[in-house]
């Protein structure tokens, strides 16, 4: 075996995942998603709330935020978390398409890896599932920190 295969072997390959639904409106309210839908929120922030609890007198949400994570580890695929989520609200079609006329309806998904490589796969019926649901799919690719910024941190 080469120096650089043993040296590729001997590092451990670091890949995260996380996903999570965000409903975000300028009409309804968040406790009022959280009551149409009957799902708590693991977050939310009503249209009018200051952005930041450390500034009460800065800038102020536009919109109400509704967020509900997968409740998995960050170890787990990505299309496990996209389940977990899928799942969740599967018994609240209708009240998605309902929601959907004054609310954003997101699937947020983030995705890094130390080296810079790595992918995912999901599969086409799980993508219908998505798609049946009205969510659209957000994708956040996190690259590896550049060498000189892990240098200075």
């Amino acid at each position: 075996m080469t120096e650089d295969m043993t040296m590729q072997l001997a590092r451990p390959v670091t890949r995260w995942s996380a996903g999570s639904i965000r409903i975000t409106s300028r009409v309804v309210g968040a406790g009022g998603i959280s009551a149409r839908l009957g799902i708590a929120p693991d977050e939310q922030f009503e249209r009018g709330s200051p952005m930041s609890p450390r500034h009460p007198s800065g800038a102020r949400r536009e919109s109400s935020v509704w967020i509900r994570r997968s409740g998995l580890g960050d170890a787990s695929e990505l299309a496990d978390h996209v389940r977990a989520l899928v799942g969740l609200v599967d018994g609240c079609r209708e009240e998605l398409a309902r929601l959907s006329a004054d609310c954003c309806l997101e699937l947020l998904l983030g995705f890094g890896s130390e080296n810079g490589q790595g992918g995912c796969v999901l599969p086409a019926g799980l993508l219908a599932q998505v798609g049946a649901l009205g969510l659209d799919i957000v994708l956040d690719l996190y690259p590896p920190e550049s060498a000189a910024a892990a240098a200075q941190g």
